[in-house]
């Protein structure tokens, strides 16, 4: 179920199994050619298309975030993504991009060997380490991390920038542990999942961080594994797929954990936008003026970008705030356009019920459009109010089960689009799984992404 802007597809694992899943919620519910004009910046709307043509001059940064169920240790959950776009530019000269470096997040909490915050589910700590282990192990292996891809063209076209940010380790540890590991014992175990959450594997290009981190140990993932299947096999497989691996991260990204995934993606987002025109990343500090973004999120992921615009004092301690905040709103100003793919706001701002006046996605969504017309003010030399707002895009499969329209906004353009990602089974039943996972192969997605916008007349 996954701005870098992964996939977080719902896992398309046992197709057979999802359609039968699609049967019985059905039954329980029903019984792209024109020349860049002089000032791109200014056009009524904006796409990744456009932002493609100004990569002459533009640095251009696709920013992937990942949703639920991130299938975690050694999957890249942009990769589909990035061979769909690949194969629209037609001129990349590696159909999935090169890969240009892994940075985790190493500031304040999550520098290495920083003592692990204190949060415990039901008192037993959320990031304690293995047996034997340093303290610090378990946190180490927790920090989230950004894979940078670029696509390299023939022709002399420019490099364009992908970078795939992963929050996913962050929640990994009480997933495995009290989730996958404790409800083997009721439903019966998923061997998937264990593997998972037991495989130790060291990076080796950066010291005391893991590609993989085994929170449950390998005796005790054995032990796991040998215990028998208990629920029926289609509920099984719902439950550990849908909700043990996948709904598990929505309901920890509205809890305390919520600080630390924002604090963890503004680091990230930050570090890739240290590049130079020559594409160094030493020595630089970005955002630099020619940069341009684009943000894709899949499901939560595009609920936790923009809310990593959010800072409450009461959270934590965050040191130099206001340092990241300008930096920050400077790369959302030159945020140029965002897709959002199967979008759970509505669900997801259910947890929060405007507890606090304006604190809620869609004043972290209007920042977005202020900041943008600000940024265009800078560079047209045109008032804010006379320059039209920026653009969502959000695309959703009506039989996608996790998916529901953006709200209207007053200084961002919404754009609710429809897809289907699935076929239809005599109009009654649609795969699931393919519904939420197949934004990043449709044609009419991707080429909706990539086609520029006509000029305003």
């Amino acid at each position: 179920m996954q701005l870098t802007l992964s996939f977080v597809p719902m896992k398309n694992r046992l197709h057979a199994v999802a359609l039968l899943v699609a049967i019985f919620i059905c039954h329980l519910t029903t019984a792209r050619a024109q020349d860049s004009p002089a000032r791109p910046e200014t056009q009524r709307v904006t796409s990744l298309g456009d932002s493609l043509k100004r990569s002459e001059f533009k640095q251009l940064h696709i920013f992937y975030v990942h949703g639920m169920a991130a299938d975690g240790p050694g999957f890249s959950e942009s990769k589909v993504l990035r061979n769909s776009i690949c194969k629209r530019l037609k001129d990349c000269t590696s159909p999935e991009g090169r890969f240009d470096g892994r940075e985790y997040a190493d500031e304040d909490m999550f520098a290495l060997n920083v003592t692990p915050p204190t949060l415990s589910y039901l008192g037993d700590p959320i990031w304690k380490s293995r047996k034997s282990a340093s303290p610090f192990e378990g946190w180490n292996a927790s920090a989230p991390f950004v894979d940078h891809w670029k696509f390299v063209r023939r022709g002399g076209a420019p490099t364009i920038y992908l970078d795939e940010i992963n929050w996913w380790p962050l929640v990994i540890s009480v997933k495995c542990r009290q989730i996958i590991a404790k409800d083997a014992e009721l439903v019966g175990p998923s061997s998937t999942f264990i593997n998972k959450c037991s495989s130790l594997e060291p990076d080796q290009h950066a010291s005391g961080r893991f590609v993989s981190y085994s929170w449950i140990e390998e005796e005790d993932a054995a032990k796991l594994k040998a215990l028998p299947p208990q629920g029926a096999l289609l509920n099984r497989s719902v439950k550990n797929n849908v909700l043990d691996w996948g709904f598990t991260d929505a309901v920890l990204a509205v809890g305390p954990m919520r600080p630390y995934l924002l604090e963890g993606i503004r680091q990230l987002v930050l570090k890739s936008v240290n590049v130079g025109a020559d594409g160094s990343r030493i020595n630089v500090t970005g955002p630099l003026a020619n940069q341009e973004f684009v943000i894709v999120a899949h499901s939560l992921g595009s609920f936790l970008i923009f809310s990593a615009l959010d800072y409450r004092p009461a959270d934590f301690d965050a040191r130099a705030t206001q340092s990241w905040r300008a930096r920050f709103e400077q790369v959302l100003g030159q945020t140029s356009s965002v897709y959002f793919l199967a979008n759970q706001l509505r669900l997801l701002e259910l947890a929060n019920l405007d507890v606090s006046a304006g604190a809620n996605m869609i004043n972290n969504l209007e920042s977005w459009g202020r900041l943008r017309r600000q940024y265009l003010s800078t560079v047209t030399a045109a008032p804010p109010t006379d320059l039209n707002p920026p653009e969502i895009v959000a695309w959703s499969d009506p039989s996608d089960l996790l998916s529901w329209n953006v709200p209207d906004l007053s200084s961002v353009r919404v754009k609710n689009l429809t897809v289907r990602n699935a076929t239809h089974w005599f109009w009654l039943i649609a795969n699931p799984a393919a519904a939420h996972a197949n934004y990043a192969t449709s044609h009419r997605v991707i080429g909706d992404m990539l086609k520029p916008t006509k000029p305003a007349q």
